[in-house]
């Protein structure tokens, strides 16, 4: 088999909790990402340079990345087919801060709003414990991007509130 190239922009860290959650056989979630997308987003090596210009190692790209977050992609709003209004809070932001240790998650933010939009959805799931900030359920999505030429899969969740107020990438409560 070969080696997955995967991004996890959500609360779901490592590939086995994606397959636990689906209670999936990873051959069988590798069909059905086969056929899923039909909008490639690609991000070249040009592009990168024009958003984020020369960076010299990961801490400069990240701060650059965050940045840009913070202007361009915090407080936005977006849809993904049915989910309407999925707000980006600064909590979206924090996080994205917090769990971005690859330069392709980084290289990702200026396209990050296509990402999520063109995202498929995959299922959902109700909480396993109770959240401090009324979130009951999470929506996981599945989209492809293609950073300086390779392949990734990339892994999206979505919570939800009990007002049904939809949020992208929320932090789990801290105990």
């Amino acid at each position: 088999m070969n080696k997955e190239n995967i991004i996890f922009l959500g609360i779901i860290n490592k590939i086995e909790e994606f397959y636990e959650i689906f209670r999936l056989k990873k051959q069988e979630l590798n069909e059905e990402l086969a056929i899923y997308n039909d909008k490639q987003i690609i991000i070249t090596e040009e592009e990168i340079k024009q958003y984020f210009g020369n960076y010299k190692d990961i801490k400069e790209l990240r701060e650059k990345a965050i940045n840009y977050f913070a202007k361009n992609i915090q407080g936005k709003i977006f849809d993904i087919g049915n989910f309407k209004s999925i707000r980006i809070s600064q909590t979206s932001k924090n996080k994205y801060k917090s769990f971005s240790p690859y330069e392709e998650k980084l290289l990702i933010v200026p396209k990050l709003l296509e990402v999520l939009q063109t995202s498929k959805y995959k299922s959902t799931s109700m909480l396993y414990k109770s959240r401090k900030d009324n979130i009951f359920r999470f929506h996981y999505f599945t989209n492809e991007v293609t950073v300086k030429n390779i392949k990734y899969k990339v892994y999206i969740t979505i919570g939800e509130d009990n007002r049904g107020h939809l949020f992208y990438d929320l932090d789990k409560n801290k105990s």
